[in-house]
């Protein structure tokens, strides 16, 4: 939400005060979730006044799976996908499922924006479209 927030107000840095008191976030977390973010260089943080949180790049350029991973680390499902090791790896049924279903999680990720998600791309519906058949409600 903040980064969506970040991405409406593109041109202007945006204070952590302000995000907590327009998003109702509790500030621990934001301040948690901004450092991880200016550690994966999407956000960069400028102090004093005037000073505030502002995107690297533009909305369009930061993909949703760039986030994710910057937040949470690489996009695995199971440990057996990339390499990894798994005991029941002789006998599983479902890898080349789960390897699938990743591969089409990451895909829709990477295809979708920062933009996407704050609803300034005109590529919107498509990536709403794509990830219904992932995830139908």
């Amino acid at each position: 939400m903040a980064l969506a927030l970040m991405a409406q107000k593109e041109s202007i840095a945006t204070s952590a005060k302000d995000i907590v008191a327009e998003l109702g976030v509790p500030r621990r977390l934001l301040a948690e979730v901004l450092k991880h973010l200016s550690r994966g260089l999407i956000v960069s943080g400028t102090r004093g006044p005037g000073g505030g949180y502002r995107l690297n790049r533009k909305p369009a350029e930061i993909t949703l799976c760039e986030v994710v991973e910057c937040l949470d680390g690489p996009l695995n499902l199971v440990d057996c996908i990339d390499e990894g090791h798994c005991e029941l790896s002789p006998s599983c049924i479902i890898k080349s499922g789960v390897t699938k279903l990743a591969e089409d999680i990451r895909s829709v990720l990477t295809n979708a924006t920062l933009a996407d998600l704050a609803g300034g791309s005109p590529d919107h519906q498509h990536h709403r479209v794509a990830t219904t058949l992932l995830f139908p409600v």
